[in-house]
């Protein structure tokens, strides 16, 4: 295998300040190079207009410039795109565009390849754990995906509901989102980040700690431990009962609502019964409950409830006064949907 190279988002502001005091060049320099990376949409250093010419070549030399290089993209009748991914070591990864009538889309990123939850219905969790990805794999998905966006268009939101679990690698997955937030890197509200966890209770009080404005998704899928401990293989090491107390303290440090995400199987969590074991769990929670149905694919055990049970589900929960939408799935047709990324990989 060969050596990993440095790619330019790998370097946080001071580190590019560094590597310019060695090229004999002023620091100030670091943001006109970084705002053409993260904001002017640049493909090479070459096209770094106002940067002397010398000094794009010594970056060339340097650097590599991306991360990601594309090897599939599909589009969905609903405007979605996943993109299949091929990174340096030949590992290969999915992201997603998700799209919205506002012009603010949604990218769908992945901190790992593969991921070692081993939830069943999940196509990223049959992959099994292959590696982390790097500061750079996972900034410049979000940077693919804004260089290709269409006059008056823009990334709104960024989710960490890709392939992964990115509190399991956390110090690349928050010096990542601190580059996408920064004003000399991406500049994206750090509310519109959200982090998705299949509950990593170390990471979780670890992210309360930080003090950052970033969202917080839970996937939970069951009340009931013997029930979560199937879906949710986690679960066995960090059961319910312990996760919740620290999803309620990550809320009182942080100010931060939480998010539950709840993906109804048919037969499995969606009765009524499982409804009202789940409104009692988080009672007194300052959270909201995300309702998703099972986006498996049609010969998979892990099927769809009908609309009528799922909104029977949703109804239940108001009536006990729990905060609760259904999401609306996208990108289903092209694998590209919660739980599918990592089908073709």
């Amino acid at each position: 295998m060969s050596q990993r190279p440095q790619f330019i988002t790998d370097l946080s502001l001071k580190q590019l300040e560094s590597l310019l005091i060695t090229l004999k060049q002023p620091t100030w320099r670091a943001k006109t190079i970084f705002s053409w990376v993260y904001q002017k949409k640049a493909s090479s250093f070459e096209a770094f207009t106002d940067l002397p010419k010398a000094l794009r070549k010594e970056l060339t030399d340097l650097l590599t410039f991306s991360s990601v290089n594309e090897l599939e993209k599909r589009l969905s009748a609903d405007g979605s795109r996943k993109v299949l991914f091929e990174l340096w070591d030949e590992q290969r990864i999915e992201s997603a565009l998700i799209p919205s009538i506002k012009g603010q889309h949604t990218v769908c990123v992945s901190s790992q390849v593969g991921c070692a939850g081993g939830c069943p219905f999940c196509a990223t969790g049959n992959m099994g754990y292959k590696r982390n990805l790097g500061i750079s794999e996972i900034c410049d998905q979000v940077l693919y995906f804004a260089a290709r966006l269409e006059e008056g268009q823009s990334i709104g939101n960024i989710v960490f509901m890709g392939m992964g679990e990115p509190l399991a690698n956390y110090l690349d997955v928050l010096q990542a989102t601190e580059r996408l937030n920064a004003s000399w890197g991406f500049g994206l509200g750090a509310r519109n980040i959200t982090l998705s966890t299949a509950g990593h209770i170390p990471g979780i009080q670890k992210l309360a700690r930080e003090k950052l404005q970033l969202g917080l998704a839970v996937s939970l899928h069951a009340a009931d431990n013997a029930l979560r401990s199937k879906l949710v293989p986690l679960n066995r090491k960090y059961p319910l009962d312990k996760l919740i107390p620290v999803c309620d303290a990550y809320v009182k440090e942080s100010g931060r609502r939480v998010t539950f995400e709840y993906c109804l199987f048919a037969g499995v969590n969606d009765s009524l019964e499982q409804a009202r074991e789940l409104a009692h769990l988080l009672r007194g929670l300052n959270c909201h409950v995300n309702l998703i149905s099972s986006n498996s694919p049609p010969n998979s055990d892990w099927k769809a409830p009908s609309k009528e049970v799922v909104e029977a589900f949703r109804d239940e929960l108001l009536n006990l006064h729990i905060v609760v939408s259904l999401r609306r799935s996208m990108g289903r047709d092209i694998g590209a949907a919660c739980g599918q990324l990592g089908e073709r990989t």
